[in-house]
């Protein structure tokens, strides 16, 4: 399967040279097989250069999303848009300033660090050579941070191959086996929070290193 997923994360529809697989990486919500980041090592490059940790907590991520790399936001605006208190929201910008993440200008105003800004597309690649209609679940969840999900799909009978990829299809996304791509995924696009957190996840597996295609 491991061979499976390199050929299928390099011929991702619409996806250029560029891919980063992961495999088995912790993520928002369970622990796909594998991970393709389409489209973005310049980012993930420039992520590592700002030295900034990663942030993990879906909270973070919210209020993050919202800021702006040139554009900055009044403390009542971030609030506003993410339906927090001032109360609550004004001690996590604290701690994201301190930690790098976020800029305070003179007049009081937030900006996010440009590193923070994902680039790419990620998706999530669940192996299973028997039990796809698990793999479909799996990915479901998968898909609510990633752009989308892939089943790689072990030696079944044209039955069982046939039911899968009506059920894929129906979802929009990826079915691969040996015999090539099945059905082709399309790439959904996940709410901001949702994305930066998935995306800050899979910095945070491929900190120190990671497996590139």
């Amino acid at each position: 399967m491991h061979e499976l997923a390199h050929i299928a994360a390099a011929t991702l529809p619409g996806v250029p040279e560029d891919v980063l697989l992961v495999p088995e990486m912790p993520s928002p919500l369970g622990l796909p097989d594998f991970m393709a980041l389409a489209g973005g090592q310049k980012w993930l490059q420039a992520r590592r250069a700002a030295g900034v940790q990663p942030f993990l907590a879906e909270a973070d991520c919210s209020v993050l999303a919202v800021l702006h790399p040139r554009q900055a936001l009044s403390l009542a605006t971030v609030a506003r848009r993410i339906g927090w208190s001032l109360a609550a929201l004004e001690p996590v910008l604290t701690r994201l300033e301190k930690a790098g993440a976020v800029e305070t200008t003179p007049g009081g105003a937030h900006r996010v660090n440009p590193a923070l800004v994902p680039r790419g597309s990620v998706f999530a690649l669940e192996a299973k050579v028997k039990d796809w209609q698990k793999a479909v679940l799996q990915g479901r969840a998968y898909r609510t941070w990633a752009n989308n999900y892939v089943v790689l799909l072990g030696d079944v009978g044209p039955v069982a191959e046939r039911r899968a990829a009506e059920r894929v299809a129906h979802d929009g996304a990826g079915l691969y086996s040996s015999s090539g791509w099945i059905v082709k995924p399309r790439a959904r696009r996940p709410a901001p929070a949702k994305r930066l957190w998935g995306f800050e996840h899979l910095y945070a597996a491929t900190a120190s290193s990671g497996p590139a295609l």
